[in-house]
């Protein structure tokens, strides 16, 4: 495993999610619970996979945990239940690149969010980070599978 950090400018992003409540390392089945609920015609406004936490972990029980199986869509996406949208305007954000298996996002996201951004000079925006999967597990061996942190800075 490793990751590097840049922080850029990134365009707004509209994100279409499915909720998610426990254990985040069993976001998978809300993926799958997703993925059903595409139809065929939503595949041409789809562009990635993405997630979102909302809380941390070791500030929340488990059973209260929050998150959004998603992807990532234009806005010819035509939203319907049970999609939520999720949006994250333009602007600076700190972009955690991790190579390897998604197993280990969460030591990894735990010393982006805490540790670098603590000596970094920079402040988180606000809203939580989201994740943005750049290939498909299913077919990308572990240790090859990209994934992309995105933290809004102020």
């Amino acid at each position: 495993m490793g990751y590097e950090i840049s922080v850029r400018e990134l365009g707004a992003v509209r994100l279409a999610g499915v909720l998610h409540r426990g254990d985040y390392r069993k976001l998978g089945s809300s993926f799958e619970r997703l993925r059903d609920l595409l139809a065929p015609g939503d595949w041409a406004q789809v562009r990635r996979a993405a997630a979102v936490g909302h809380d941390n972990p070791r500030r929340t029980a488990e059973a209260d945990l929050r998150a959004h199986a998603c992807v990532l869509v234009t806005e010819a996406f035509a939203l319907r239940p049970p999609f939520e949208e999720i949006r994250y305007p333009a602007g600076r954000y700190a972009v955690m690149l991790l190579r390897g298996p998604c197993d280990q996002l969460p030591e990894a996201g735990r010393g982006f969010i805490e540790d670098w951004l603590a000596v970094s000079g920079e402040a988180a925006a606000g809203p939580a980070p989201y994740e943005v999967y750049l290939n498909d597990p299913r077919d990308t061996p572990p240790a090859e599978l990209l994934t992309e942190v995105r933290l809004p800075l102020v």
